[in-house]
């Protein structure tokens, strides 16, 4: 009955990523014919490890998806944050049985290819969904019966609604929301996966480690079976950036690292240095649909890395709309609007938070000291308490 629902209506989506493809998949399950439209030659991930905490495999469950997202990914058993200086553990948030117990998911990390290959996977088994590359929209118009997207090359498609999952500077968020361009970048990232025989022995860790110091930290984590390892480090810049210069240097990478622990500079001669990328967010707000149309992933709340949630907000946004979609029987303007609404306070939380957790990690001196004593003093059951408004999959502690 599910399947009736979408009465063969046709739903375009612009992006062709995590939260794009997810979403195809989820809505093409309820009956809906489904366009992608991905600007770049083909369906990719460039960069290297995501982290999934039990709420997005919570998501990636509701979507149907968690089984085969299981088979690729690596379940560490700690989040680790360590000193930069001395090497010494700040605090270490137990990933086992007490954690799962309690979240109901494990947490996992996995490579974003792998990721968005299942997806990408799940997408082509279903034959309501086109999956179209080399199509940049630049044109919506809102027509009384739906939407109209014209593409750079001139082909104009109509369907009866749109969802924008293309990310940072959407178009879709543009016409709906046109709130102008993010802010400048303030943070610089190198990142790489290597394999396992790179590492050394006494380096190699099965935790996801963060070292942190003044404005500049380093993470490092297995993927797949161990047999890679996920390598990034962000700093705060020193200039004013140009989105557009990818260009790296290792010059440029290490020196903010100048005066780290040697094992973290052991780990930094393997990442590779000629390509970067500058991270930014936008403040929260509101106004996701308008009609038939709606934003979803970075295209509706970009965030900072350093809550470790934009793929796990996107899943939840797309776990929520296909919901929604579903038990309004595929009334989309109100799906959508509920949808949105249900959705905006709880990303905002997280945006603000990822904020706040950046100040928090690449601080130093007294600062630093404060730190190391408040979470000295926590036992884990605190710390996971301290988790459990993002992770819990019980109501009641979602906003505790």
């Amino acid at each position: 009955m599910a399947r009736e629902v979408g009465r063969s209506r046709k739903i375009l989506i612009v992006g062709g990523g995590i939260g794009g493809l997810a979403a195809a998949a989820g809505l093409a399950d309820l009956g809906f014919q489904v366009q992608v439209f991905e600007q770049a030659e083909d369906f990719r991930e460039v960069g290297a490890g995501i982290q999934i905490a039990p709420n997005g495999s919570r998501a990636l469950q509701q979507l149907g998806l968690l089984k085969e997202f299981d088979k690729w990914s690596w379940k560490p058993g700690a989040l680790v944050m360590r000193d930069a200086f001395d090497g010494e553990d700040i605090v270490r948030i137990g990933l086992g049985d007490e954690f799962v117990g309690r979240f109901e998911h494990p947490y996992a990390v996995i490579h974003r290819a792998d990721l968005l290959g299942l997806l990408l996977e799940a997408c082509r088994r279903n034959p309501r969904i086109d999956l179209a590359t080399n199509s940049r929209v630049e044109k919506i118009e809102e027509l009384g019966h739906g939407v109209r997207i014209r593409l750079a090359d001139g082909q104009s498609v109509d369907g009866d609604a749109l969802i924008g999952a293309d990310g940072l500077r959407s178009v879709v968020r543009s016409h709906i929301i046109n709130d102008g361009p993010p802010p400048a970048p303030k943070y610089i990232v190198y990142r790489g996966v290597v394999s396992r025989e790179q590492i050394p022995d006494d380096v190699w860790a099965p935790e996801v480690v963060m070292w942190t110091g003044p404005n500049a930290d380093f993470v490092h984590y297995p993927l797949r079976s161990g047999e890679l390892f996920n390598l990034v480090v962000t700093f705060k810049a020193d200039r004013e950036l140009d989105p557009m210069d990818i260009a790296g240097s290792r010059q440029e990478m290490t020196a903010p690292y100048a005066s780290f622990h040697p094992t973290v500079h052991r780990l930094l001669d393997l990442l590779p240095a000629d390509r970067k990328w500058m991270v930014t967010d936008r403040t929260p707000t509101r106004g996701w649909s308008r009609g038939t149309i709606a934003v979803l992933g970075d295209a509706a709340h970009p965030m900072l890395q350093y809550m470790a949630q934009g793929a796990c907000q996107a899943l939840e946004d797309v776990a929520q709309l296909v919901e929604q979609v579903r038990a309004t029987s595929g009334e989309l303007p109100s799906a959508f609007e509920q949808y949105a609404e249900k959705r905006y306070l709880r990303t905002a939380r997280v945006q603000f938070s990822a904020r706040q957790m950046i100040e928090l990690c690449q601080v130093s001196g007294l600062l630093a000291d404060l730190r190391a004593g408040y979470f000295g003093s926590r036992t884990q059951q605190q710390l996971h308490d301290g988790i459990a408004w993002l992770y819990s999959p019980h109501p009641g502690e979602r906003f505790s």
